[in-house]
């Protein structure tokens, strides 16, 4: 009797023993698991984040590849420093094919009431139309004269600074007619000069807008009594001597009634031949004494390129700064 109860003390003494430890062991591996499983999501959500930093680090990258592929494509993003360029400018490939048909163009200078009434001096402004064989015109070409009020005033025609803008007006244009002339095809430059016999001669040079390089020039010539007109591409070569006879009523009055109405030759010239003239170049008769603007037709050599031909128009508009425009204070 006392054996078995002997066995059952320590049967029972085991039991809870073992209950004992696994009352204290359990504790320890659920805390185990509770730490692994945070380790485990501090290690994903570090992972997360990773991988949204790498995500955005390539989505920047990525926009600023595409923003400066596009502005690469896109010339208009481009900074120019130079203000008289456009980055909208005209084409003069719209204008090219039409001015290729035709062999006369037609100047026609904008009448100023201003100029007119007060007699001071004001920007000059013509309206160039290209003539047809069946005689009907088109207007083409839109010049403006940028120039202060002290050059206009008290300056010598011969020694004026300008600047002139030419618009194509083939192209509509929805703007102010002061902001037409920003995005213009064509502008000349006229410097400060002060003519010495041979030394330093008046001249207009003439410039691409789209890629603002240089087109050609014309240039007046030295003379003692017939003015002569040089006209030059834009590697300097002579294309084109104009000359005219100062003996002419339309010349040798211009100022006076009796002039003014009357019709005014400058011939055009081959470089190579001199005899006989390739073109011409004629101021018009004005209708009435009172008139204030000035009308001219430029007839074209019949070899004369696209260039030449808006070169030989802008010596027309320099024969008419240099000539026929009013101001007392001129000097050749």
């Amino acid at each position: 009797m006392l054996l078995v109860i002997i066995n059952f003390y320590i049967i029972n003494r085991e039991k809870i023993n073992e209950n004992k430890y696994m009352d204290r062991n359990l504790p320890n591996d659920i805390e185990i698991l509770n730490i692994n499983n945070k380790n485990r999501s501090s290690s994903e959500k570090r992972k997360k984040t990773k991988k949204k930093s790498t995500k955005k680090s390539l989505n920047k990258s990525d926009n600023d590849k595409g923003n400066s592929s596009k502005n690469n494509l896109n010339p208009n993003k481009k900074k120019h420093k130079n203000t008289s360029k456009s980055t909208n400018s005209q084409s003069l490939e719209t204008i090219k094919p039409f001015l290729k048909k035709i062999q006369e163009l037609i100047i026609e200078q904008e009448a100023d009431v201003l100029e007119a009434v007060m007699g001071c001096q004001q920007p000059n402004n013509y309206n160039i139309y290209g003539k047809l064989p069946n005689d009907e015109k088109y207007n083409i070409f839109k010049i403006r004269e940028f120039s202060s009020c002290g050059m206009r005033c008290c300056c010598p025609i011969s020694c004026r600074k300008l600047m002139m803008k030419i618009k194509i007006s083939f192209e509509e244009d929805n703007n102010d007619y002061d902001e037409q002339f920003n995005n213009c095809a064509l502008f000349i430059e006229k410097k400060f000069k002060c003519p010495c016999c041979n030394c330093v001669r008046p001249e207009m040079c003439v410039f691409i807008s789209e890629s603002n390089s240089l087109l050609g020039k014309v240039e007046e010539g030295f003379s003692c009594c017939d003015p002569i007109f040089n006209v030059y591409d834009k590697e300097g070569i002579l294309l084109y001597n104009i000359e005219t006879n100062c003996c002419q009523c339309g010349f040798m009055c211009r100022n006076n009634s009796c002039g003014k109405t009357d019709e005014c030759i400058f011939f055009i010239y081959d470089k190579n031949d001199k005899s006989n003239p390739v073109g011409t170049i004629s101021k018009k008769g004005a209708i009435s004494q009172l008139s204030i603007a000035d009308n001219y037709s430029v007839i074209f050599p019949k070899n004369a390129n696209f260039e030449q031909k808006i070169l030989l128009a802008i010596a027309g508009v320099m024969i008419d700064y240099q000539y026929f425009e009013k101001n007392q204070n001129t000097v050749r």
